[in-house]
């Protein structure tokens, strides 16, 4: 059985289109202490459910999407699914590793218009 706030992944995934404009909007780092770095991530997002001849209708927001911090390498330092509610989010994270990259949804799972601009270079405070 499905969890009560997972129940839209069900309507998202198999009953509709669903569309996303996921996008990484800001990503800086400062040097905390000896291979611990804090990131400020700001990212926006919005979701649209789309008919069967294209019209688009915007939705309310309040999924869980991942929020990352990549390694060099392009290895997560932080990859963790966080509840999105409004298009306009912030996040201060630690990680240990030098970041090089931060989003969301960076692996790009969910349809997104532009999926090019969910990762950002991340660049020193």
């Amino acid at each position: 059985m499905t969890p009560p706030e997972f129940q839209y992944l069900l309507n998202d995934g198999f009953d509709s289109i669903t569309l996303y404009e996921n996008k990484a909007d800001s990503a800086t780092f400062r040097e905390l202490s000896r291979g611990k770095y804090e990131v400020k991530l700001a990212v926006s997002a919005r979701k649209f459910k789309a008919d069967g001849l294209g019209a688009e209708t915007e939705m309310p927001l309040a999924d869980w999407i991942d929020i990352g911090v990549l390694d060099a390498k392009g290895n997560p330092l932080y990859l963790v699914k966080q509840k999105i509610e409004k298009a306009k989010t912030e996040f201060t994270l630690t990680v240990e590793g030098m970041p090089a990259k931060a989003g969301i949804d960076p692996w790009n799972k969910l349809v997104d218009r532009t999926p090019d601009d969910n990762l950002l270079t991340v660049s020193k405070m």
